[in-house]
């Protein structure tokens, strides 16, 4: 017998694996600091740190960076998820974000960001 449910996957973008030095710094005004990005796509990102738990309400844009170069500045974002990864002395989180609506020019740098600073295609799950 034929499901009549469809599978369609978790995500809805292709995530890529960050290289070293794909940095986001989530603006927290004098407080911001960047994170490294663990993956990335065209809807949104994830990201590892050390320290407390970020507060959503702090969390409302990022930028993007490789190395000290500045890619794509205020990205408008949501947070999605935010937990600890291992129990150890300094606690390291996980932060993911969505993307909040792109201008064409935002788009257009978030696109060249993926093309240039990451590796393989994550498998899709």
């Amino acid at each position: 017998m034929e499901s009549r449910i469809k599978y369609s996957p978790v995500r809805y973008y292709q995530r890529f694996k960050a290289v070293e030095r794909a940095l986001v710094l989530v603006d927290r005004g004098p407080e911001s600091l960047p994170y490294h990005i663990l993956d990335i796509s065209a809807g949104g990102l994830s990201f590892r740190y050390l320290g407390q738990k970020l507060k959503r309400s702090e969390v409302k844009k990022i930028s993007l960076y490789h190395d000290y170069n500045l890619v794509v500045e205020d990205i408008p974002i949501k947070t999605v998820s935010d937990y600890r990864l291992h129990d150890n002395v300094v606690p390291v989180r996980r932060g993911s974000i969505l993307f909040k609506e792109l201008s064409a020019e935002k788009l257009r740098k978030l696109e060249t960001f993926i093309q240039s600073f990451t590796e393989a295609p994550l498998p899709v799950a």
